[in-house]
């Protein structure tokens, strides 16, 4: 289950990367997209910008034409003759028609007489506050396109030549060398074009009074095969690269899996063999216990931790042989401070051999709890013969019980050099040995604290490991 949970994760994570990536190429891709738009709009607005600064420049022409006229009449026909930029002139003073050029062009004659009749109709295409009017500006109405100026309370007029204008922007564009690929037209009219047409294209018309000039600009999209490819590429070698941690990872995982299966299996076989020995051990230390029980101190003693030990050993094996298995729990009422001071004399004999003092520290009352005696029993030699191999440079080994509210703690701590707080956890797995200086020569097969744990829970009860200033404490929780 583990194991599948892993390999669910571990394609989550891919997929999820995956995405990531991709939505990463996706943004770069619009991002691209946008600045290639971005860049066509501005360029277009430069072409706009030409257009209308060279009606701007009619506008000031037209200013100067103005004044000269106003001056003197007579100049208008000469102006007529020797200009192109327009094509008609007139002159209106007081809704009277002073000079107007072209008779023969009724639409056009007619357009004057309107102006005059109702000089306010020059005001209404222009942009201006109800308080003030301006005084000059464009009017157009039908094909005639006019700049109108009030000059000595005279509205001067030029009819724009569409025709002479439309040459002047197409030699200023080809003088310019716009490399765009854009097209000019009036209405349907096309006036100017340049380049090839694109599939992307963006469309802009032109201020007032060329409103119905359009401009319209064609761009290619950007080369965006290289990006997806290179996406593509960052991607998949990250999913490769993952993909061979991956099977590192479960390489070394069912490395790790087989060789605890055959170290439980040695373990096995070995605690096995086991059995028979313990048996007789146990049989004869208990028929010699009977044959000297009126011995005098201390042989009954002795005879008495011979026969509690191998019993304690027989356990051991029986647990290591249904390692990984739930164990057969007795509940039932256990004097706790008995059975703790029974440990304390089993260990101080060979604690004392090894120069480790140990100090025992209990309730004054008897303190009975429901659990399994047993069990509470082989935890707490766990904890006692970890401290006799790996804390003997402490000298000393504290065993205690207290009590709180109902809380029942048996706490058995040592001296020595202890375990750093990230291994803390670490150390109850199965077949795992903290690579330091303390474990160096200690044999061990690395299962006691699993064992311990597994005990603990089966008894509803909880083992609390801590660092101490110096050495470590172990703890075995219970409720009484």
């Amino acid at each position: 289950m583990k194991k599948l949970t892993t390999i669910l994760s571990l394609l989550i994570l891919m997929i999820f990367i995956s995405y990531l990536g991709w939505r990463s190429v996706e943004h770069e891709v619009l991002l691209r997209e946008n600045n290639e738009t971005l860049l066509a709009k501005s360029r277009m607005n430069n072409i706009k910008l030409s257009i209308e600064s060279l009606l701007n420049q009619r506008l000031s022409y037209f200013n100067s034409l103005a004044l000269q006229i106003d001056k003197d009449y007579d100049k208008a026909e000469d102006l007529l003759e020797t200009e192109t930029d327009f094509k008609n002139i007139f002159i209106i003073n007081k809704n009277k028609i002073l000079l107007l050029s072209d008779f023969n062009d009724s639409q056009w004659h007619k357009l004057v007489e309107s102006i005059a009749l109702d000089n306010s109709i020059l005001f209404n295409q222009q942009d201006h506050s109800e308080q003030s009017q301006p005084s000059s500006g464009w009017y157009q109405m039908y094909n005639h396109l006019i700049y109108w100026t009030i000059l000595s309370d005279k509205i001067i007029g030029f009819e724009l030549s569409n025709i002479k204008f439309s040459f002047d922007v197409i030699n200023l564009l080809d003088t310019q060398g716009f490399d765009d690929n854009f097209r000019l037209s009036d209405n349907d009219k096309q006036i100017y074009s340049n380049g090839v047409v694109f599939d992307n294209e963006i469309s802009l018309t032109l201020n007032y009074p060329l409103q119905n000039w359009h401009l319209t600009y064609y761009y290619s999209s950007p080369n965006l095969i290289n990006l997806y490819l290179l996406g593509a590429g960052v991607i998949g070698l990250f999913l490769m690269v993952l993909l061979g941690l991956f099977c590192y990872g479960y390489q070394e995982y069912t490395r790790t899996l087989r060789l605890a299966k055959q170290q439980v299996s040695f373990v096995g076989q070995v605690s096995h063999e086991f059995k028979t020995p313990l048996t007789n051990i146990t049989l004869y230390s208990e028929m010699l216990s009977e044959y000297l029980e009126d011995e005098p101190a201390p042989i009954p003693d002795y005879l008495y931790v011979i026969s509690a030990e191998s019993k304690r050993l027989t356990r051991l094996v029986q647990n290591v042989l249904t390692f990984n298995k739930p164990s057969r729990i007795n509940i039932k009422p256990v004097n706790l401070t008995i059975l703790l001071k029974q440990i304390y004399q089993t260990f101080k004999p060979i604690l004392e051999a090894k120069s480790l003092q140990i100090n025992i520290t209990t309730l004054e009352n008897d303190c009975i709890v429901n659990t399994d005696g047993d069990c509470v029993m082989q935890i707490l030699n766990n904890f006692l013969s970890n401290a006799e191999k790996y804390a003997t440079n402490g000298k000393q080994i504290d065993l205690s019980l207290t009590k709180s509210g109902k809380m029942v703690t048996i706490t058995v701590r040592d001296y020595g050099k202890g375990i750093a707080n990230h291994l803390l956890k670490q150390i109850f797995e199965p077949f795992y040995r903290v690579n330091s200086a303390i474990t160096e020569g200690v044999s061990g097969t690395g299962i006691g604290l699993t064992i311990a744990k597994q005990l603990a829970n089966q008894i509803c009860g909880e083992i609390k490991v801590m660092n101490e200033n110096p050495g470590m404490a172990f703890s075995l929780i219970l409720m009484g």
